[in-house]
C-alpha cells in the first residue's frame, strides 16, 4: 500500500479564533497536518527556519513585528522553503503585490477566500 506523504501545513497568525477555524479546517483535509504555529515574527522565523514544513500561511498584522517581516527574512536566507501563502484582512493590491516580491505563492482575503486558501492547499496536497 502507497502511503501519501502529508502536506505540513505551518500557521503565522496571533488571532486565536481565526487560528482554530483554521487548523479545525484543515486537519479535516486529506493529506495535510498542521505542525504549528506562531503569533509573532520572531517566533514564526525561529520556526521556519528548524523545522521541516510545506506550506506557511502568513498573516501581515501580527501582535508583535510584520508577516512580511517573515517573508522577507526567509527571501533573504537564500534557502528553498515551503510556499508561502498570506491570509490577510488588508486585501489591497499593493499588499500583494509587495509579498509577491518578497516571495508569497498566494494572496487571500480573511473575510471572503477562507475557502479559497483552503483550496489551494487542498491542490498542493494532492
Amino acid at each position: 500500500m502507497d502511503v501519501k506523504k502529508k502536506l505540513k501545513v505551518f500557521l503565522i497568525e496571533d488571532a486565536q479564533r481565526i487560528r482554530s477555524v483554521l487548523i479545525e479546517v484543515l486537519q479535516q483535509t486529506d493529506n495535510v497536518e498542521v505542525i504549528g504555529f506562531a503569533e509573532s515574527e520572531k517566533e514564526a522565523l525561529n520556526q521556519l527556519r528548524s523545522i521541516e514544513w510545506d506550506v506557511a500561511i502568513v498573516d501581515i498584522g501580527l501582535r508583535e513585528g510584520s508577516g512580511l517581516a517573515v517573508l522577507s527574512g526567509l527571501k533573504s536566507d537564500g534557502r528553498h522553503y515551503g510556499s508561502r501563502l498570506v491570509f490577510t484582512s488588508n486585501p489591497s493590491n499593493a499588499l500583494k503585490n509587495r509579498t509577491m516580491s518578497l516571495g508569497a505563492e498566494g494572496f487571500f482575503d480573511k473575510s471572503r477566500e477562507m475557502d479559497s486558501l483552503v483550496d489551494h492547499i487542498q491542490a498542493l496536497a494532492h
